[in-house]
């Protein structure tokens, strides 16, 4: 839950229902009320099983969605046709708008609202009418606005977390994270991975200053970033040290990408400046093997350009130099 804020908030959500529902339907079957301690009962149980189906990790959205429509269909019962009060509208308005997808959210607690409100002989008069309708706007107005601040800002802090502070690539945690999710995947489509070093950069930074290295550190980034698909990722991964990852890429094709990138990097530097070149090692996916073996193998490919003669790259399985 720590790391899925929908997860945690179904959780929440199951046990304020288990809390708080639970001694009324307990009261309702006790005081003779079986209807509505049927239903009260009903809608519990759906709630927790739903929540308990939601810990698989594939299955969370849907569920959310799923119980933010069932928890508006039950509050619309119990108020409309067991003549329970509509106050239990305005929980479920909130925890819908925090749990489920917004234009979901918006449809069933819209529908919610609007099936209680042309019901006008719920209510004991004109004014507690319209106090409901209007309450019930108010709170699904801050509810919405809440929400997407929360999703806003949960999804600036994980950019935030994702990305190397200098570089604005991507850092070595998410290059983990990545590889670990593509390779669980198990699919069958080919991937690279390219890990890629700065040739002679200590020197570099010897020679002309942390600053300069600096520069040539977000230039490459920069270039990366630009010129690679959206679906690729480039990182840093520590250092000098950088990766490259193509999903859904062939061997051919990454080689291609890879030359494009050299080109670009160069044409990037200014003409005044000392060039510099990079060395990488390139690793399709070997199906079956753990994203440590990958990374390795495309490390140690890096390797072998850098004892090859650096601005060159190496395959894990055979050798090729940039041209």
């Amino acid at each position: 839950m720590r790391s899925d804020l929908r997860l945690a908030i179904i959780t929440l959500y199951s046990i304020c229902f288990l809390v708080f529902v639970g001694p009324f339907a307990v009261f309702r079957l006790a005081a003779g009320d079986i209807a509505i301690g049927v239903a009260d009962s009903f809608i519990l149980l759906v709630v927790l099983a739903l929540a308990a189906l939601a810990w698989n990790p594939l299955l969370t959205r849907l569920l959310a969605n799923v119980l933010a429509a069932i928890t508006a269909a039950g509050a619309v019962v119990v108020t409309v046709f067991l003549d329970l009060s509509p106050m239990w509208v305005f929980s479920t308005l909130v925890g819908n708008f925090l749990m489920a997808e917004r234009p979901v959210a918006l449809i069933v607690n819209s529908a919610m609202v609007a099936a209680i409100a042309l019901q006008p002989n719920i209510f004991q008069d004109t004014a507690d009418h319209a106090t409901f309708i209007s309450v019930a706007s108010m709170t699904s107005l801050f509810s919405l606005i809440f929400a997407s601040r929360v999703t806003r800002q949960r999804a600036q802090l994980y950019e935030l977390a994702a990305r190397d502070g200098l570089t604005g690539a991507y850092n070595r945690r998410s290059l983990d994270q990545d590889l670990t999710q593509l390779v669980d995947a198990g699919t069958k489509q080919p991937h690279c991975l390219a890990m890629i070093d700065l040739d002679n950069f200590k020197k570099l930074n010897d020679d002309l200053g942390h600053e300069t290295g600096d520069r040539v550190l977000k230039r490459l980034a920069r270039v990366a970033l630009d010129s690679t698909r959206d679906d690729d990722r480039f990182y840093r991964y520590g250092g000098e040290e950088f990766a490259l990852l193509l999903p859904r890429t062939s061997l051919a094709d990454a080689e291609i990408a890879l030359r494009h990138l050299n080109e670009q990097f160069h044409q990037a530097q200014p003409t005044a400046d000392r060039p510099v070149t990079f060395s990488a090692g390139l690793a399709e996916y070997d199906p079956g093997e753990g994203p440590d073996a990958w990374l390795s193998r495309a490390d140690g490919a890096l390797m072998q350009a850098k004892r090859a003669g650096k601005d060159c790259y190496r395959q894990s399985s055979s050798s090729r130099t940039m041209e």
